[in-house]
């Protein structure tokens, strides 16, 4: 028990940490292009809808080139969570599409760059946490996150886990701070020179990661449903019911 705890707390703290990377990339995104998001398909679903009403079309295909950027890096994530080290080739591919728009972002003041890149790479990291074909944990969408806050909340004070609440609520202000950070860096430093620490954050957590599976022996894109890392709301987190929900 002590280990699948100690687990899950890595799992927990990889996600938070993730989750604040999100949010600094997607409020780069959002100033960048105007009020667009690079992660957050929902708004742009809710842009791209109102601007066809009133036949915007400039932001129809803005955000119709958003929408499908995200699609692609969700399905790329698919694909690379197969290949090599699963977790640490989609970690790998994120930082460095992170790294690409930094460079290009130095080297021209086009938004091509933003608009294709950043919610590829934002699609990608959502496959971090892929277990049995299917995304546990969402890095760049909180509304389920406080959903799940709210219901674990109810359940903590009808004799459920305590404080599983917090984790989804953490993810939230993960996110939240994360964006704050980058809107601030953005109108410092540009987008170049913001994008470069967040680039150079998700390489070294990719090293971590890798060093660490490696260390316990699930590295590979393949491993036994048992031997899954996302243990926050899999069948091996505590508190989690025998069909895998967590209860």
């Amino acid at each position: 028990m002590c280990s699948v705890k100690m687990i899950a707390r890595r799992e927990v703290t990889l996600a938070v940490v993730l989750s604040a990377a999100a949010g600094y990339v997607d409020a780069i995104g959002y100033v960048y292009l105007g009020g667009f998001f690079v992660s957050f398909m929902s708004g742009n679903t809710t842009e791209f809808a109102t601007s066809l009403a009133h036949g915007d079309w400039g932001p129809v295909r803005l955000a119709g080139t958003l929408i499908g950027m995200f699609f692609a890096g969700t399905v790329l994530g698919a694909v690379l969570v197969r290949v090599g080290d699963g977790r640490t080739t989609v970690l790998a591919a994120t930082s460095v599409l992170v790294a690409v728009t930094a460079a290009l972002g130095d080297l021209t003041d086009s938004s091509v760059p933003v608009t294709v890149l950043l919610p590829l790479s934002m699609g990608v990291v959502n496959a971090t946490f892929l277990s049995a074909g299917e995304t546990s944990i969402g890095l760049t969408y909180m509304t389920g996150a406080l959903v799940k806050a709210g219901q674990r909340l109810v359940d903590a004070f009808r004799g459920g886990p305590r404080w599983l609440w917090a984790r989804h609520l953490a993810l939230w202000a993960s996110l939240l701070a994360g964006g704050v950070v980058g809107a601030a860096m953005l109108r410092w430093i540009g987008l170049g020179g913001a994008l470069w620490p967040i680039a150079g954050l998700l390489a070294v957590i990719t090293v971590i990661v890798a060093f660490e599976r490696k260390r316990r022996g699930v590295f590979g894109a393949v491993a036994p449903s048992s031997r899954r890392e996302t243990y926050v709301h899999g069948p091996n987190a505590p508190g989690a019911g025998p069909d895998g929900a967590t209860r």
